[in-house]
Formats: structure tokens, C-alpha cells, sequence
């Protein structure tokens, strides 16, 4: 088998035996610095409370338990042969307006979808019958269908086009700010000719990540996601839908009774579509370009969304769906739904070692020098790793060490423990679009639960070096997890604080 080799829009990845070759190596590399790692951890003789050292084991380690399943499903990765379609294919193109969207917006969006060189139908689904809307739609020769009223936010306006207006065969649904490339379709519909494909999804690109830190933060955070893992799902047939950008047979929506209405409603869809045996197909093309969150406060809205949404899903989504997932779906979808589980877990690293020092209680004694020694192969391995599969990232701009949105990831952990609770509670969220343009207002309460745990972290510290009499190895790895956590929340709380000084991306 040769080389295969897919244009990107922006570059040209590859892949051939070597490369898979090469990225295998890596892998057990890494598998077995992590369980190097995790020897030493567990089996160190270190354990002084069982109950806090599960507390903080699970902190610990369920990031790199998350980094192990990633590693396997790029294992899998497929570029897609780039062919044309054999059958004629009708094709419709929605998006969608909320009342408070800036209507220049939609002029470059709808222009960039009548340029969209296959043949097709526009529609917008007014959640307002905006007069400017619907005017702008009469000169473009654009649908205008006035979804005033209609319930299910996006997903129940996109339902009641195909119920009552639209007759395509496939089905476009664009997000709003995205502005699409006139060959956007033909790099889609020929997956098509295989009856089982049930969507297409392309890479969601953004031409505002560079604007300022907290756009390219939000922008970075999807870079892998849209590169190898959705190559991988796709080798496995089950790569996943999101809200923008995919294209749906209509047939497929129609068997799981049309889009999902849900806070992750392209995930619900795409889990729906999986069980009903439906196949899902990834083409690493940036075939359009939107607008990412610019500002802290438009990041947590968006997040406090979705997180929530996953944790829906995860709790009452996936068991009705479970038993007709495949292996590899099962395991994802799992992965997926826990994922802003982070929060919890960030919440955990935050506290306890506050807890530790300030009771003296411990959950363990480990030397520093033992610690660092076990943990760097595997923070090597991992960084080695993170670094080759790059060479599947859709851009050359998306290459480098991602340590913006580490730091964001981060500081969004009270939005994610937030979400969390009110998915225990069932406590509901409206669903709202994303702001589609920053802020530069400082606000404090955005940031004041990270300036509360910096504070507790650098007392704990204090407190230490004003009143313990001895300093042990135990009390020693506490100070330095309470050190990591200052330093880890810092640069949110500067975002937050100082939106025009910390803008450089």
C-alpha cells in the first residue's frame, strides 16, 4: 500500500506504512511510560488514607487513562480518497437566525452559499421573520422561511424546513457565521455513493483565531479533535457530527425522526444516526471558515452549553442507544460524555492539597524527586506524541505546542463542575447561540472562583512555612501541586481581568 496523500485546503497530509509504523512505536512508548508512571504510583508503598488517595489517584491519573484511548483511536486514522460523485444528487442548504444576530453577518454568509458551485437550494430559518432578513433573502434569491415561534431552537427550525419545505436528498446545515468555499460540496457528496453514509462532516475552521489569546485558546482546543481523532473515528465508520458544516443524507434524518433537539444536538443526532446503523464519514477539508468565542465571557456561555449538553447525553442519551452502538462507538461516546468531567476532576487538584496541609491529613508520601523521576518519561512520551500527530492537523498555523488552551481548559472548570451539577439536578439551561463578537469589559466575577483558589493555594503555602516544624516529603508534593495550581489559573484570571492587555494570540 503506497502513500496516501489528501489536500487539506490549507496543506497536504499523509499517510502511509511508515508513518503508521513509526506512530505505533510511539504509542507503546508512551503506554509504557504511563504504566511506569502508575507502578510507582500505586505499588510505591506511598498510600497513607485509602479513601483521599482514590480521591487523588483518579485526579491524577484520569487524564492520562483519556490520553491512552485517544492514542488507540489514532491508530485507526483514514484519509479519505478524493473522488467525484457518479450520481446526481439534490442538494439544500440551511442555516439559521436568532433574534439579536448582526445582520451583515448573514449578508457574507448567504453570498458565500449562493457561490457554493453545486447545484442547490438556500434556506434561512428565521427565528425572528427579521424584515431586513427577509429582504436581504429576496435579493440574494435566497428561502426565507419564518420559523417565528417555533420550539427546539436550531434543531426544531431545521426539523420544520425539512418538514414542510425542504425535498433534497441531502441536507447542508451551516452555522450562521460560517462562510463556506463554492467547492464545499463537491468534497462531500461523493462519500455518498456508499447508501450506508448517513453524514459528512468537514473541519471546523476559524478565521478569527488570531484576534486576541482567548480566540486561539478556543480555536486550539478543537485542533486535534478535527484532525487525527476524527481521522480515526472515521477509519472505524463512526466519525461524529457536529452542528456546523456536516451534511446529512435526508434519509437518515428521517429514520431517527429528524435532528435532535438537545443542548448537544449534533451529538445527540450523531449518536442517534450511529445506532439506527447508520455510518458517519470525515473529510479533513476546511471547506468553511467561522467565527470562535473572542472573550471569557462568550467561551463559558458556550461551554456551560455544551458540557451540560454531554452530561444529558451521557446519562440519558446513551443507555437507550448503547446495545445498538458498535465497540468503537460504545467506547467513544463514553470518552465524549465524560469529558467535561474535567471540571470536577480540576475542582479535585484544586482542593485537596489546600485540604492536605491545612488539616495535615495526607493521602500520600511520596518523595518530589521520586515523582518527577517516574512522571517525566510519560510527560515526554505524551509530548513526543502530541507533537507527530500534528502532521494530521488541517493547517500549518494549527502546529505547535497547544498551551493556550491548556491554560483555558483549565480555568473553565467551575463552568464544567457548574454544568455537571445542573445535570444531577436536572435544572435546565436555555439554549442560546454563541455571542459573535468579543467584549473587552473586564469582569471579576468571571474569574473570582480562580482568584479564590490561587489565594487558598499561596495560604496553604504560607501556612506551611510559617507553622510546620518540619517539612516531609508528603507535605512537600502538596506544595508543589498547589504550586502547579496557581500557575495553571493565573493566565485566565489575567484574560479575564485584562482583556485588552492579554489579547496578543
Amino acid at each position: 500500500m503506497g502513500k496516501i496523500m489528501y489536500s487539506t485546503g490549507q496543506t497536504t497530509i499523509r499517510i502511509g506504512w511508515w508513518d503508521r509504523i513509526l506512530f505505533a512505536i510511539l504509542t507503546i512508548l508512551a503506554i509504557e511510560a504511563a504504566l511506569y508512571w502508575a507502578d510507582y504510583w500505586f505499588f510505591g508503598g506511598h498510600r497513607v488514607n485509602i479513601f483521599l488517595f482514590i480521591l487523588l489517584s483518579y485526579a491524577v491519573f484520569r487524564g492520562v487513562v483519556r490520553s491512552v484511548i485517544s492514542w488507540i483511536f489514532f491508530q485507526f486514522i483514514a484519509i479519505p480518497s478524493l473522488h467525484t460523485s457518479t450520481t446526481h444528487r439534490t442538494v439544500d442548504i440551511f442555516t439559521t437566525a436568532m433574534p439579536g444576530e448582526p445582520c451583515d453577518m448573514f449578508r457574507t454568509t448567504l453570498i458565500a452559499m449562493q457561490k457554493i458551485t453545486h447545484p442547490h437550494t438556500s434556506y434561512l430559518l428565521d427565528g425572528s421573520d427579521d424584515p431586513q432578513l427577509k429582504s436581504l433573502c429576496s435579493e440574494l434569491g435566497v428561502g426565507h422561511i419564518n420559523c417565528k415561534g417555533v420550539p427546539g431552537a436550531k434543531a426544531g427550525k431545521i426539523n420544520y424546513c425539512l418538514k414542510n419545505f425542504s425535498k433534497a436528498e441531502l441536507v447542508l446545515v451551516l452555522d450562521p457565521d460560517h462562510i463556506p468555499e463554492p467547492d464545499f460540496l463537491d468534497r462531500t457528496l461523493p462519500y455518498f455513493n456508499d447508501e450506508k453514509v448517513g453524514f459528512v462532516q468537514v473541519v471546523q475552521a476559524y478565521y478569527n483565531a488570531d484576534k486576541n489569546v482567548v480566540a486561539h485558546a478556543a480555536a486550539e482546543q478543537g485542533f486535534g479533535f478535527y484532525g487525527p481523532l476524527q481521522m480515526g473515528l472515521s477509519g472505524l465508520d463512526s466519525a461524529i457530527a457536529i452542528g456546523a458544516n456536516c451534511t446529512f443524507r435526508r434519509a437518515a434524518l428521517d429514520s431517527i425522526d429528524g435532528h435532535a433537539v438537545h443542548l448537544a444536538e449534533d451529538a445527540c443526532t450523531s449518536l442517534r444516526l450511529h445506532a439506527a446503523g447508520w455510518k458517519g464519514r470525515y473529510v479533513p477539508y476546511r471547506a468553511s471558515y467561522g467565527l470562535v468565542p473572542e472573550d471569557l465571557a462568550s467561551f463559558f456561555k458556550q461551554q456551560i452549553k455544551w458540557a451540560k449538553g454531554m452530561f444529558d447525553l451521557l446519562l440519558h442519551e446513551y443507555p437507550k442507544a448503547f446495545f445498538n452502538l458498535n465497540i468503537q462507538q460504545k467506547i467513544y461516546y463514553l470518552f465524549a460524555g465524560t469529558f467535561y468531567l474535567n471540571g470536577a476532576v480540576t475542582l479535585l487538584t484544586i482542593i485537596l492539597p489546600v485540604i492536605f496541609i491545612f488539616f495535615k491529613i495526607y493521602a500520600i508520601e511520596m518523595p518530589i524527586s521520586g515523582y518527577f523521576l517516574h512522571i517525566t518519561p510519560y510527560v515526554i512520551a505524551s509530548l513526543m506524541l502530541s507533537m507527530y500527530i500534528q502532521r494530521w492537523y488541517s493547517a500549518p498555523q494549527e502546529k505547535g505546542f497547544p498551551w493556550r488552551s491548556m491554560f483555558l481548559e483549565k480555568g473553565t472548570w467551575h463552568i464544567y463542575t457548574l454544568a455537571l451539577f445542573y445535570s444531577l439536578t436536572g435544572k435546565n439551561i436555555v439554549w442560546i447561540p454563541t455571542p459573535k463578537s468579543g467584549s473587552e469589559k473586564t469582569s471579576i466575577t468571571l474569574v473570582l472562583p480562580h482568584i479564590i483558589a490561587i489565594l487558598l493555594s499561596c495560604m496553604s503555602i504560607a501556612f506551611v512555612l510559617t507553622t510546620y516544624p518540619r517539612i516531609d516529603s508528603g507535605t512537600q508534593l502538596m506544595m508543589v501541586f498547589a504550586v502547579m495550581n496557581v500557575v495553571s489559573l493565573a493566565p485566565v484570571v489575567f484574560w479575564g481581568l485584562f482583556p485588552k492587555k492579554g489579547c496578543g494570540a
